[in-house]
């Protein structure tokens, strides 16, 4: 356990260090436009990109809790907060995402974007799959 709270420090310890270098690069507009995502932020909902901080700042929280309780936590702790608290959280989420350069926001995003799609190819893999009762009927 020690040794994840190390590791986890240590990748935020070199992600604070990345940040107190200047970008000089000119940075290119996402792909997607930002009047689409714009709305949620204005609803209920969270952000995308400061989901993913605040699920990175309670990763060792989560981890330590049972996978059922875990499941939908982030969700039950947004929807219990006022809207004053939701406010200052995503002030707070949001002055995290913006002090990131902006090479390690793109590839963090791009990494969930890997992942949700790797998640639905096996999804779609299983469902081609023939049924285990299927299976045994065959042979």
């Amino acid at each position: 356990m020690s040794s994840r709270i190390f590791g986890i420090s240590s990748v935020l310890v070199v992600l604070l260090a990345t940040c107190a270098v200047a970008n000089t690069y000119d940075t290119t507009p996402p792909s997607y436009p930002t009047a689409a995502r714009d709305h949620r932020q204005t609803g209920p909902y969270l952000p995308k990109e400061l989901k993913l901080m605040w699920r990175n700042e309670e990763h060792a929280r989560l981890k330590a809790m049972p996978k059922a309780e875990r499941k939908g936590w982030l969700k039950a702790q947004w929807v219990s907060m006022s809207d004053q608290q939701r406010q200052i959280k995503m002030a707070e989420l949001r002055k995290k995402w913006d002090s990131l350069p902006d090479s390690v926001r793109q590839r963090l995003l791009e990494r969930k974007r890997e992942k949700r799609e790797a998640r639905r190819m096996h999804r779609e893999q299983d469902s081609m799959k023939p049924s285990s009762s299927s299976r045994s009927m065959k042979q």
